[in-house]
């Protein structure tokens, strides 16, 4: 069978659903509807010949042929990596382009050294041309098992068979309210004072919070993104989580009021993401060793990694 690029995205499919466990599970994964999946899933076993995966009341299953095609295509994208590893190296460091996935607002993170490495990074290889771009983790993660980043720096809940997390920092969650809430003039309130109150939420991709649903959360408006989540603190509206060293910057101007109920709080762990079958370029090599390098450094200086530890 001769693969062409429509072939190879079906496969890189194909190895999402079977990581994640199933159509369902690889949704979020995918940015794609269930129908869409079952779609491109019938063209790749009709290219194929072959029925790779049995779907009904007993679950997902692999055939025994969708099984052994899972193995080679792992192999075989192995293989496509390797080949462009080798293309790349032909060029040298000094060249070539790196695709980074970050969460939002991790900058004024005391603990995040991204800065850091880049520097040190864009001292070493001028020439090389960088990507950044700001979304949530599950898109961060859908991208890097798609291969269209090479490296991620996100806070994930569930870690993925197909990648690699290594811990950077971890950034403490806590509740905050705006001037003119009517929670904001309490003294303590407590658990019962808050939840009688509409919260901003992450969505029901991102069940992360103390205050989920089983306890009485009325989300009435939800974002994954920590912009989208201070404007709507800001509207008056709503109670809602903030990292502490992104909020603090406004309690200092009087606007938001962290909510003193600590038993609600929890931690973010953030982790340097990378697909586990990815052979990375020289340069992407030299990108995660520089954030590793700079993580390690700042710890061995007696810097911690939360952000409850202000610089």
């Amino acid at each position: 069978m001769r693969l062409d690029n429509f072939d190879i995205r079906l496969l890189r499919l194909f190895v999402c659903i079977v990581d994640c466990g199933g159509f369902s599970a690889a949704q979020p994964k995918l940015g794609l509807s269930q129908s869409a999946i079952s779609t491109k899933m019938n063209d790749l076993e009709t290219r194929l010949g072959l029925t790779l995966c049995l779907r009904g009341r007993k679950g997902f299953q692999l055939t025994t042929e969708g099984q052994q095609v899972y193995e080679a295509t792992l192999d075989l994208l192995k293989r496509i990596e390797h080949y462009e590893e080798e293309v790349g190296e032909m060029r040298r460091v000094a060249f070539g382009h790196v695709r980074i996935g970050l969460s939002d607002n991790i900058a004024t993170h005391p603990g995040c050294k991204l800065h850091d490495a880049l520097r040190r990074f864009c001292q070493q290889c001028p020439k090389v041309t960088l990507t950044l771009e700001v979304c949530d983790a599950t898109r961060i993660e859908t991208l890097l098992l798609q291969g269209e980043l090479d490296i991620g720096v996100a806070s994930s809940e569930k870690h993925l068979p197909g990648l690699s997390y290594q811990p950077l920092f971890s950034e403490t969650q806590q509740l905050y309210a705006a001037a003119g809430h009517p929670v904001f003039g309490l003294e303590k309130p407590c658990a019962r004072d808050i939840l009688a109150f509409p919260i901003a939420g992450r969505g029901k991709s991102h069940p992360v919070t103390p205050l989920c649903q089983s306890m009485g959360l009325q989300a009435q408006a939800a974002s994954t993104h920590m912009e989208g989540t201070l404007h709507l603190l800001l509207s008056q509206a709503f109670i809602g989580y903030l990292p502490d060293h992104y909020a603090q910057d406004w309690v200092a101007r009087g606007i938001l009021k962290r909510l003193p109920t600590p038993e609600l709080d929890y931690v973010a762990e953030f982790h340097l993401l990378q697909a586990r079958f990815a052979a990375h370029s020289q340069a992407s090599e030299l990108l995660i060793a520089e954030i590793l390098a700079s993580q390690q450094a700042a710890e061995g200086h007696g810097f911690r990694s939360d952000s409850s530890a202000r610089s």
